[in-house]
């Protein structure tokens, strides 16, 4: 049986026109995987995301975001951005309490993937392990899955690219992504960021484009 939150067009229902579609922004530093599936989420629903990379730290990352937004909204012919994410992983990055921050205060979303953007990409096939707290963990176990390939493994399968697998990464993420982890996120305390992995923020992101879609 299909899951009831399955967007839509993934039960072959035909694609609405992204003619008066919600506009999104996603910034992050990643300039393969996270693009790649952004992309993958701009085919799938009725939505026209935009992705920006920089390589930069989350902060930097959310700084950047803000001065888009801003330039952004100062053209009168569009619509606002219906939300911006900053997409940020926390690897060695000491400063995600400040990223927090100048999101709150610019109207945007952090969206934290610990210790990686790969912790999501598992979660596609199987819910990412808790022993999984390290980015060279949960980046071999991706490769050794098959679901990144190509050079530096920064490639998503194809094959993993659909609803029905990102359905299940819904599932699998609300698994790893208990109430104890989420306090730890919420506080973002330097050097402790081991005490909220493994963990995504990417569930967010589905459930504002699921929540679009069924208002349209």
């Amino acid at each position: 049986m299909t899951s009831r939150r399955t967007p839509r067009h993934g039960r072959n229902s035909k694609i609405r026109s992204k003619a008066h579609a919600k506009r999104y922004l996603a910034v992050g530093g990643g300039a393969v995987t996270e693009r790649q599936y952004f992309e993958m989420l701009n085919r799938l629903f009725p939505a026209t995301i935009t992705y920006r990379h920089k390589n930069n730290s989350p902060s930097q990352l959310a700084s950047y975001a803000a001065e888009l937004k801003r330039d952004d909204a100062r053209n009168d012919s569009t619509d606002d951005y219906a939300q911006v994410w900053v997409v940020v992983d926390v690897d060695q990055f000491q400063d995600l309490a400040q990223a927090q921050t100048i999101c709150d205060e610019n109207g945007m979303e952090l969206i934290i993937s610990n210790p990686c953007f790969e912790v999501w990409l598992l979660d596609h096939v199987r819910a990412c392990p808790p022993s999984f707290t390290t980015t060279p963990a949960v980046e071999q176990a991706a490769a050794r899955a098959q679901i990144t390939q190509g050079n530096r493994n920064k490639y998503i399968a194809e094959s993993i690219l659909d609803a029905a697998h990102m359905d299940a990464a819904m599932r699998n993420a609300r698994r790893h992504n208990t109430s104890q982890r989420q306090r730890e996120r919420n506080r973002l305390i330097p050097r402790r960021e081991e005490e909220f992995a493994p963990w995504t923020d990417m569930v967010r992101v589905v459930e504002e484009l699921l929540q679009k879609e069924s208002s349209q």
